[in-house]
Protein backbone atom coordinates (compact mmCIF):
# COMPACT_ATOMS: atom_id res chain seq x y z
CA UNK A 1 0.00 0.00 0.00
CA UNK A 2 1.15 3.66 -0.78
CA UNK A 3 0.04 6.54 -0.33
CA UNK A 4 0.11 9.41 -3.25
CA UNK A 5 -1.25 12.89 -2.64
CA UNK A 6 -5.08 12.26 -1.29
CA UNK A 7 -5.32 8.93 -3.04
CA UNK A 8 -4.07 5.34 -1.79
CA UNK A 9 -2.60 2.86 -3.95
CA UNK A 10 -2.71 -1.01 -3.05
CA UNK A 11 -3.70 -4.11 -5.07
CA UNK A 12 -7.01 -5.22 -5.19
CA UNK A 13 -9.24 -6.87 -3.10
CA UNK A 14 -11.89 -9.63 -3.50
CA UNK A 15 -14.57 -7.11 -1.89
CA UNK A 16 -13.71 -4.54 -4.62
CA UNK A 17 -15.25 -6.73 -7.50
CA UNK A 18 -18.38 -4.99 -7.45
CA UNK A 19 -16.52 -1.16 -7.59
CA UNK A 20 -14.34 -2.00 -10.58
CA UNK A 21 -17.10 -3.38 -12.43
CA UNK A 22 -19.10 0.25 -11.82
CA UNK A 23 -15.83 1.92 -12.29
CA UNK A 24 -15.37 0.51 -15.71
CA UNK A 25 -18.94 0.33 -16.65
CA UNK A 26 -19.28 4.03 -16.23
CA UNK A 27 -16.12 4.89 -17.88
CA UNK A 28 -16.92 3.01 -21.15
CA UNK A 29 -20.84 3.27 -20.86
CA UNK A 30 -20.96 -0.50 -20.81
CA UNK A 31 -19.16 -1.32 -24.26
CA UNK A 32 -15.84 -2.42 -22.70
CA UNK A 33 -14.31 -5.36 -24.58
CA UNK A 34 -12.68 -7.01 -21.87
CA UNK A 35 -15.11 -9.28 -19.99
CA UNK A 36 -13.08 -9.86 -17.35
CA UNK A 37 -13.94 -6.07 -16.18
CA UNK A 38 -17.71 -6.65 -16.76
CA UNK A 39 -18.22 -10.28 -15.36
CA UNK A 40 -17.68 -11.03 -11.55
CA UNK A 41 -17.00 -14.59 -11.91
CA UNK A 42 -14.25 -13.25 -14.52
CA UNK A 43 -13.14 -10.60 -12.40
CA UNK A 44 -13.08 -12.87 -9.55
CA UNK A 45 -10.91 -15.31 -10.96
CA UNK A 46 -8.76 -12.84 -12.42
CA UNK A 47 -7.78 -11.17 -9.50
CA UNK A 48 -7.20 -14.72 -7.49
CA UNK A 49 -5.16 -15.63 -10.07
CA UNK A 50 -1.30 -15.94 -8.70
CA UNK A 51 -0.08 -14.27 -12.98
CA UNK A 52 -2.46 -11.34 -12.70
CA UNK A 53 -2.17 -8.69 -10.20
CA UNK A 54 -5.04 -5.94 -10.69
CA UNK A 55 -3.74 -2.54 -8.44
CA UNK A 56 -6.64 0.28 -7.54
CA UNK A 57 -6.51 3.94 -6.51
CA UNK A 58 -8.91 4.94 -3.92
CA UNK A 59 -9.91 8.63 -2.53
CA UNK A 60 -12.39 8.81 0.87
CA UNK A 61 -12.83 4.60 0.47
CA UNK A 62 -13.95 4.71 -2.81
CA UNK A 63 -12.52 3.28 -5.75
CA UNK A 64 -11.50 5.79 -8.37
CA UNK A 65 -8.32 4.05 -10.79
CA UNK A 66 -7.70 0.45 -11.72
CA UNK A 67 -4.99 -1.06 -13.72
CA UNK A 68 -4.63 -4.49 -14.85
CA UNK A 69 -0.57 -6.27 -14.68
CA UNK A 70 -0.13 -9.82 -16.25
CA UNK A 71 2.60 -11.74 -14.99
CA UNK A 72 4.82 -14.19 -17.00
CA UNK A 73 8.06 -15.78 -14.85
CA UNK A 74 9.56 -17.61 -17.41
CA UNK A 75 10.52 -14.76 -19.93
CA UNK A 76 10.13 -12.14 -17.27
CA UNK A 77 7.47 -10.27 -18.83
CA UNK A 78 4.85 -8.23 -17.72
CA UNK A 79 2.12 -6.64 -19.84
CA UNK A 80 -0.38 -3.85 -18.37
CA UNK A 81 -3.55 -3.03 -19.16
CA UNK A 82 -7.40 -1.84 -18.95
CA UNK A 83 -6.55 1.54 -17.15
CA UNK A 84 -9.19 3.36 -16.50
CA UNK A 85 -9.85 6.19 -14.00
CA UNK A 86 -13.32 7.70 -12.69
CA UNK A 87 -14.39 10.93 -14.72
CA UNK A 88 -13.78 13.51 -11.44
CA UNK A 89 -10.61 12.05 -10.57
CA UNK A 90 -8.86 12.83 -14.06
CA UNK A 91 -5.74 14.76 -14.00
CA UNK A 92 -4.56 13.76 -11.29
CA UNK A 93 -1.49 11.23 -12.88
CA UNK A 94 -3.21 8.19 -11.12
CA UNK A 95 -2.48 5.70 -14.05
CA UNK A 96 0.92 7.21 -13.67
CA UNK A 97 1.02 6.50 -10.36
CA UNK A 98 -0.43 2.93 -10.62
CA UNK A 99 2.41 1.83 -13.62
CA UNK A 100 5.27 2.33 -11.15
CA UNK A 101 3.71 1.00 -7.90
CA UNK A 102 2.61 -1.75 -9.97
CA UNK A 103 6.52 -2.10 -11.28
CA UNK A 104 7.86 -1.74 -7.85
CA UNK A 105 5.00 -4.18 -6.52
CA UNK A 106 6.18 -7.04 -9.11
CA UNK A 107 9.61 -6.52 -8.68
CA UNK A 108 9.59 -6.86 -5.20
CA UNK A 109 7.18 -9.44 -5.07
CA UNK A 110 8.52 -11.81 -8.22
CA UNK A 111 11.18 -12.97 -9.88
CA UNK A 112 11.34 -9.34 -11.29
CA UNK A 113 10.72 -7.97 -14.70
CA UNK A 114 12.99 -7.42 -17.55
CA UNK A 115 10.22 -6.10 -20.03
CA UNK A 116 6.81 -4.65 -19.36
CA UNK A 117 4.97 -3.72 -22.32
CA UNK A 118 1.40 -1.52 -22.67
CA UNK A 119 -0.99 -0.86 -25.33
CA UNK A 120 -2.77 2.09 -25.17
CA UNK A 121 -5.73 4.33 -27.11
CA UNK A 122 -4.76 6.66 -29.23
CA UNK A 123 -7.80 8.70 -29.51
CA UNK A 124 -6.11 11.36 -27.49
CA UNK A 125 -2.23 11.89 -26.94
CA UNK A 126 -2.64 11.69 -22.87
CA UNK A 127 -2.24 7.81 -22.32
CA UNK A 128 0.75 8.09 -25.53
CA UNK A 129 2.70 11.19 -23.85
CA UNK A 130 2.50 9.23 -20.04
CA UNK A 131 4.10 6.01 -20.90
CA UNK A 132 6.92 8.36 -22.83
CA UNK A 133 6.97 10.43 -19.53
CA UNK A 134 7.50 6.82 -18.08
CA UNK A 135 10.17 6.13 -20.25
CA UNK A 136 7.96 3.62 -22.38
CA UNK A 137 9.46 3.13 -25.80
CA UNK A 138 6.97 3.21 -28.92
CA UNK A 139 7.09 -0.06 -30.78
CA UNK A 140 3.90 -0.19 -33.49
CA UNK A 141 0.35 0.38 -33.76
CA UNK A 142 -2.47 -1.93 -33.96
CA UNK A 143 -4.98 -0.09 -36.57
CA UNK A 144 -8.62 -0.50 -35.64
CA UNK A 145 -7.67 -2.83 -33.17
CA UNK A 146 -10.62 -3.03 -31.19
CA UNK A 147 -13.84 -1.58 -31.06
CA UNK A 148 -16.09 -0.15 -27.82
CA UNK A 149 -18.72 2.70 -28.99
CA UNK A 150 -16.42 3.43 -32.61
CA UNK A 151 -13.20 1.71 -33.87
CA UNK A 152 -9.96 1.96 -31.79
CA UNK A 153 -6.41 1.90 -32.68
CA UNK A 154 -4.13 1.41 -30.24
CA UNK A 155 -0.23 2.37 -30.07
CA UNK A 156 2.20 -0.57 -28.65
CA UNK A 157 5.44 0.61 -25.97
CA UNK A 158 7.25 -0.87 -23.58
CA UNK A 159 9.92 -0.20 -20.76
CA UNK A 160 12.93 -2.10 -20.44
CA UNK A 161 15.56 -3.13 -17.51
CA UNK A 162 18.68 -2.11 -17.73
CA UNK A 163 20.03 -5.24 -18.94
CA UNK A 164 17.29 -6.59 -21.20
CA UNK A 165 18.96 -5.64 -24.40
CA UNK A 166 22.41 -6.98 -23.00
CA UNK A 167 20.56 -10.53 -24.05
CA UNK A 168 19.23 -9.63 -27.17
CA UNK A 169 20.06 -12.13 -29.96
CA UNK A 170 21.41 -10.03 -32.65
CA UNK A 171 22.99 -12.99 -35.13
CA UNK A 172 20.23 -12.72 -38.44
CA UNK A 173 19.78 -10.21 -40.75
CA UNK A 174 15.85 -7.98 -41.15
CA UNK A 175 13.64 -9.48 -43.57
CA UNK A 176 13.26 -6.05 -46.33
CA UNK A 177 10.19 -5.77 -45.57
CA UNK A 178 10.35 -5.96 -41.80
CA UNK A 179 13.32 -3.26 -42.28
CA UNK A 180 11.23 -0.04 -42.30
CA UNK A 181 9.59 -1.04 -38.98
CA UNK A 182 12.92 -2.12 -37.22
CA UNK A 183 14.67 1.00 -38.10
CA UNK A 184 12.12 3.34 -36.26
CA UNK A 185 12.43 1.24 -33.03
CA UNK A 186 16.08 0.70 -33.54
CA UNK A 187 16.38 4.96 -33.25
CA UNK A 188 13.73 5.19 -30.30
CA UNK A 189 15.34 1.99 -28.58
CA UNK A 190 18.95 3.21 -29.54
CA UNK A 191 19.67 -0.76 -31.10
CA UNK A 192 22.73 -1.33 -32.95
CA UNK A 193 22.39 -1.16 -36.91
CA UNK A 194 21.17 -4.50 -38.72
CA UNK A 195 21.42 -4.92 -42.65
CA UNK A 196 18.64 -6.41 -44.19
CA UNK A 197 19.01 -9.41 -45.76
CA UNK A 198 19.34 -9.81 -49.58
CA UNK A 199 18.41 -14.26 -49.89
CA UNK A 200 17.70 -16.82 -47.40
CA UNK A 201 16.29 -20.55 -47.63
CA UNK A 202 13.13 -20.34 -48.88
CA UNK A 203 11.03 -23.83 -48.48
CA UNK A 204 8.33 -23.88 -50.60
CA UNK A 205 5.38 -27.02 -50.32
CA UNK A 206 2.40 -26.98 -52.80
CA UNK A 207 0.50 -29.62 -51.33
CA UNK A 208 -3.23 -28.45 -51.36
CA UNK A 209 -4.93 -27.56 -48.13
CA UNK A 210 -7.73 -29.74 -46.91
CA UNK A 211 -11.23 -29.29 -45.28
CA UNK A 212 -10.98 -27.85 -42.04
CA UNK A 213 -13.61 -27.06 -39.44
CA UNK A 214 -13.65 -25.27 -36.24
CA UNK A 215 -14.44 -26.65 -32.71
CA UNK A 216 -15.39 -23.97 -30.22
CA UNK A 217 -15.30 -25.33 -26.68
CA UNK A 218 -12.56 -23.10 -24.64
CA UNK A 219 -11.65 -25.75 -22.20
CA UNK A 220 -11.03 -28.40 -24.45
CA UNK A 221 -8.79 -26.00 -26.94
CA UNK A 222 -6.47 -24.94 -23.89
CA UNK A 223 -6.38 -28.50 -23.00
CA UNK A 224 -5.36 -29.65 -26.37
CA UNK A 225 -2.68 -26.93 -27.10
CA UNK A 226 -0.98 -28.07 -23.46
CA UNK A 227 -1.11 -31.78 -24.87
CA UNK A 228 0.43 -30.43 -28.39
CA UNK A 229 2.87 -28.12 -26.51
CA UNK A 230 4.10 -30.68 -23.95
CA UNK A 231 4.82 -32.88 -27.17
CA UNK A 232 6.43 -30.37 -28.66
CA UNK A 233 4.24 -30.15 -31.90
CA UNK A 234 3.68 -26.35 -31.81
CA UNK A 235 4.90 -23.50 -33.59
CA UNK A 236 4.50 -19.81 -33.70
CA UNK A 237 3.15 -20.89 -30.08
CA UNK A 238 4.54 -17.70 -28.29
CA UNK A 239 1.77 -14.95 -27.91
CA UNK A 240 1.31 -14.39 -24.15
CA UNK A 241 -1.45 -13.89 -22.31
CA UNK A 242 -3.83 -15.18 -24.45
CA UNK A 243 -5.53 -18.70 -24.10
CA UNK A 244 -7.39 -20.08 -27.43
CA UNK A 245 -10.85 -20.17 -27.71
CA UNK A 246 -10.89 -22.13 -31.06
CA UNK A 247 -9.78 -24.76 -32.68
CA UNK A 248 -9.47 -24.74 -36.83
CA UNK A 249 -8.63 -28.59 -37.58
CA UNK A 250 -8.40 -30.69 -40.82
CA UNK A 251 -10.48 -34.23 -39.88
CA UNK A 252 -7.09 -35.81 -39.42
CA UNK A 253 -5.61 -33.13 -37.10
CA UNK A 254 -2.60 -33.14 -39.17
CA UNK A 255 -3.50 -29.26 -38.72
CA UNK A 256 -4.94 -27.09 -35.72
CA UNK A 257 -4.79 -23.45 -35.73
CA UNK A 258 -5.35 -22.28 -32.66
CA UNK A 259 -7.35 -18.94 -31.69
CA UNK A 260 -8.80 -16.47 -29.32
CA UNK A 261 -11.42 -14.72 -30.48
CA UNK A 262 -13.42 -12.13 -28.74
CA UNK A 263 -16.85 -12.40 -28.55
CA UNK A 264 -17.26 -8.94 -27.65
CA UNK A 265 -15.60 -7.16 -30.32
CA UNK A 266 -14.31 -9.98 -32.80
CA UNK A 267 -11.06 -9.37 -31.91
CA UNK A 268 -8.66 -12.24 -33.00
CA UNK A 269 -5.31 -13.52 -32.54
CA UNK A 270 -3.36 -16.78 -33.39
CA UNK A 271 -1.97 -18.86 -30.41
CA UNK A 272 -0.39 -21.62 -32.14
CA UNK A 273 -0.31 -23.73 -35.14
CA UNK A 274 0.07 -27.55 -35.89
CA UNK A 275 0.30 -27.46 -39.34
CA UNK A 276 1.52 -30.36 -42.22
CA UNK A 277 4.73 -29.35 -44.00
CA UNK A 278 3.28 -30.19 -47.29
CA UNK A 279 0.73 -27.89 -47.30
CA UNK A 280 1.48 -24.65 -48.83
CA UNK A 281 1.08 -21.90 -46.00
CA UNK A 282 0.03 -19.49 -47.67
CA UNK A 283 -3.20 -21.45 -48.99
CA UNK A 284 -3.92 -22.42 -45.40
CA UNK A 285 -3.55 -19.09 -43.89
CA UNK A 286 -5.89 -17.44 -46.44
CA UNK A 287 -8.29 -20.36 -46.26
CA UNK A 288 -7.78 -19.67 -42.09
CA UNK A 289 -8.32 -15.69 -42.86
CA UNK A 290 -12.00 -16.58 -44.24
CA UNK A 291 -13.06 -18.92 -42.39
CA UNK A 292 -12.36 -16.52 -39.44
CA UNK A 293 -13.91 -13.96 -41.58
CA UNK A 294 -17.00 -16.15 -42.20
CA UNK A 295 -17.48 -16.16 -38.55
CA UNK A 296 -17.56 -12.48 -37.70
CA UNK A 297 -13.51 -11.71 -36.52
CA UNK A 298 -12.85 -8.28 -37.95
CA UNK A 299 -9.45 -8.56 -36.98
CA UNK A 300 -6.35 -11.12 -36.90
CA UNK A 301 -3.00 -10.67 -35.46
CA UNK A 302 -0.19 -13.02 -35.69
CA UNK A 303 3.86 -12.37 -33.78
CA UNK A 304 6.61 -14.12 -35.27
CA UNK A 305 10.41 -14.41 -34.57
CA UNK A 306 12.23 -11.59 -36.43
CA UNK A 307 14.85 -14.16 -37.53
CA UNK A 308 12.22 -16.96 -39.09
CA UNK A 309 13.01 -14.80 -42.60
CA UNK A 310 10.85 -17.86 -44.85
CA UNK A 311 7.16 -17.09 -42.51
CA UNK A 312 7.71 -13.89 -42.58
CA UNK A 313 7.56 -14.09 -46.02
CA UNK A 314 4.99 -17.02 -46.14
CA UNK A 315 2.76 -14.90 -43.71
CA UNK A 316 3.01 -11.24 -45.72
CA UNK A 317 1.79 -13.39 -48.49
CA UNK A 318 -1.05 -14.24 -46.98
CA UNK A 319 -1.87 -10.57 -46.68
CA UNK A 320 -0.84 -10.00 -42.92
CA UNK A 321 0.95 -6.52 -42.49
CA UNK A 322 3.22 -5.72 -40.15
CA UNK A 323 2.31 -3.25 -37.70
CA UNK A 324 5.09 -3.42 -34.99
CA UNK A 325 9.05 -4.41 -34.11
CA UNK A 326 9.28 -5.80 -30.23
CA UNK A 327 12.78 -6.30 -29.61
CA UNK A 328 14.18 -8.50 -26.84
CA UNK A 329 10.39 -9.77 -26.07
CA UNK A 330 10.53 -13.72 -25.14
CA UNK A 331 13.36 -14.68 -23.23
CA UNK A 332 14.82 -18.60 -24.41
CA UNK A 333 18.06 -20.21 -22.91
CA UNK A 334 19.32 -16.85 -22.11
CA UNK A 335 19.08 -15.05 -24.98
CA UNK A 336 15.99 -12.37 -25.57
CA UNK A 337 14.19 -12.69 -29.49
CA UNK A 338 12.37 -10.15 -31.30
CA UNK A 339 9.31 -10.56 -32.83
CA UNK A 340 7.86 -8.83 -36.03
CA UNK A 341 3.99 -7.90 -34.90
CA UNK A 342 1.43 -8.28 -37.96
CA UNK A 343 -2.14 -7.63 -38.46
CA UNK A 344 -4.72 -8.37 -41.00
CA UNK A 345 -8.04 -6.11 -40.91
CA UNK A 346 -11.55 -6.96 -42.81
CA UNK A 347 -12.66 -3.27 -42.17
CA UNK A 348 -12.48 -0.36 -43.95
CA UNK A 349 -10.19 1.66 -41.78
CA UNK A 350 -11.40 4.23 -40.56
CA UNK A 351 -8.76 6.43 -38.59
CA UNK A 352 -10.73 9.86 -38.05
CA UNK A 353 -10.36 10.06 -34.34
CA UNK A 354 -6.37 9.59 -34.27
CA UNK A 355 -4.48 11.94 -31.82
CA UNK A 356 -0.91 10.28 -32.68
CA UNK A 357 2.23 11.46 -31.45
CA UNK A 358 6.03 11.36 -32.33
CA UNK A 359 7.14 7.82 -33.71
CA UNK A 360 3.46 6.53 -34.07
CA UNK A 361 2.82 8.61 -36.31
CA UNK A 362 5.67 7.37 -38.78
CA UNK A 363 4.78 3.36 -38.16
CA UNK A 364 1.35 4.02 -39.34
CA UNK A 365 2.64 5.85 -42.42
CA UNK A 366 4.72 2.77 -43.05
CA UNK A 367 1.40 0.04 -42.19
CA UNK A 368 0.00 2.00 -45.05
CA UNK A 369 2.45 1.75 -47.43
CA UNK A 370 2.68 -1.38 -46.51
CA UNK A 371 -0.78 -2.14 -47.10
CA UNK A 372 -0.80 -0.62 -50.27
CA UNK A 373 1.80 -2.80 -51.44
CA UNK A 374 0.50 -6.24 -50.03
CA UNK A 375 -3.33 -5.16 -49.97
CA UNK A 376 -3.34 -3.38 -53.47
CA UNK A 377 -0.66 -4.82 -55.45
CA UNK A 378 2.50 -2.90 -56.31
CA UNK A 379 2.39 -3.36 -60.24
CA UNK A 380 -1.14 -1.82 -59.83
CA UNK A 381 -0.03 1.14 -57.32
CA UNK A 382 2.79 2.00 -60.52
CA UNK A 383 0.33 1.41 -62.96
CA UNK A 384 -2.00 3.97 -61.16
CA UNK A 385 1.02 6.46 -60.39
CA UNK A 386 2.37 6.10 -64.12
CA UNK A 387 -1.30 6.70 -65.64
CA UNK A 388 -1.45 9.66 -63.14
CA UNK A 389 1.67 11.04 -64.46
CA UNK A 390 0.86 10.75 -67.91
CA UNK A 391 -2.46 12.44 -67.37
CA UNK A 392 -0.67 15.23 -65.45
CA UNK A 393 2.04 15.72 -68.61
CA UNK A 394 -0.93 15.88 -71.13
CA UNK A 395 -2.58 18.86 -69.26
CA UNK A 396 0.81 20.31 -69.40
CA UNK A 397 1.23 19.91 -72.88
Amino acid sequence: MEQVDNFILREARPDDIANIINLYYSAYEGAYPDKRFTQYPLLQKTIESSNCYIFVATKDEQLVSSILFQYDDINLLSKAGAAVVSPECRGNNLTQSLIKFGIEFLNKNTQGIEVLYITTRTVNRAAQVLTQKLGFKKLGIFPNVHKTTEYETHALAAYYSENAFEKRYVDFNQHPRVKPFFDIVKKECELPEQKFAESWNQKNYEGKVPKLEVIEAPEFVKYRISKLKEENEIDLGFFPFHEPSHLITSPDQNIEVFAYISDVDKYCVITGVKIDREVSFNDLFLKISNILRDRGVRYIEMIIRANRLNIIEKIMNSKFIPCGYFPAFQLDEGKRFDYVVFSRSFEIFDFNNLELTGVNQNFLQEYVKMWEEISIGSKFIKAGLAAQKESEGKKRD
